[in-house]
């Protein structure tokens, strides 16, 4: 049905994995007529019959495609505009799930804001993919944090005019983060960089950290 069709799509933006509770408010704001309550859990049900969802953990109310195949096509088949406007949606949806204890899901607010700052809030992107990364590197997740540092990095390119200083910082950041992953040589041209910016802005500080990483 129609309204299964765009329960699936929305979803396919929030993940291979959703929540139901996300789901309902994201979906909630969308469109003339939206779909939610009894509307939205038989959707769920339809797409659960055709095997195209499963239910993941009943007590938590959470879903997952069955297929990644399924949840690709459908993430791929949106416009990019629609694709960054649900993207910063859900973003604002889990910050407002998550505002007492948002630290375990930093992955996801840095993901969703990052693929939103288009759209949407730059500096709310550059601040969730840092957070990320430096709880990734909390956590010892090296390849994790460095993929975080990109993301802040490709968010800042977005910021008008581009912040430089910061811009060294996450430099620094990232390739402490590849180096402690093992990818020695990503880490020596990310260092480079960051000792190069340094020279541009005078930051002597800056500089003796990127010649000592």
């Amino acid at each position: 049905s129609d309204a299964c069709n765009r329960v699936l799509t929305i979803a396919s933006v929030i993940g291979r994995e959703f929540e139901l509770r996300v789901l309902e408010r994201v979906v909630g704001a969308h469109g003339d007529a939206p779909v939610t309550g009894d509307r939205l859990l038989e959707a769920l049900e339809e797409a659960a019959g055709a095997r195209v969802i499963v239910e993941v953990s009943r007590a938590a109310d959470r879903y997952s495609f069955t297929h990644a195949l399924i949840w690709e096509t459908l993430y791929e088949e949106l416009s990019t505009t629609r694709r960054v406007r649900l993207h910063r949606q859900i973003g604002e949806v889990l910050e407002g799930l998550y505002a007492a204890n948002p630290e375990p899901h930093l992955a996801a607010l840095a993901y969703h804001f990052s693929e939103g700052a288009q759209g949407g809030d730059v500096d709310k992107a550059i601040d969730y993919t840092t957070r990320a990364g430096e709880r990734a590197t909390s956590l010892t997740a090296y390849e994790d944090a460095a993929s975080h540092y990109e993301r802040a990095l490709q968010a800042l390119e977005l910021k008008e005019p581009p912040d430089e200083e910061q811009r060294c910082e996450l430099l620094l950041a990232l390739g402490e983060a590849q180096n402690k992953a093992g990818d020695r040589d990503r880490a020596k041209e990310t260092f480079r960089q960051a000792a190069d910016l340094s020279r541009k802005l005078g930051t002597a500080d800056c500089l003796a950290r990127a010649a000592l990483g």
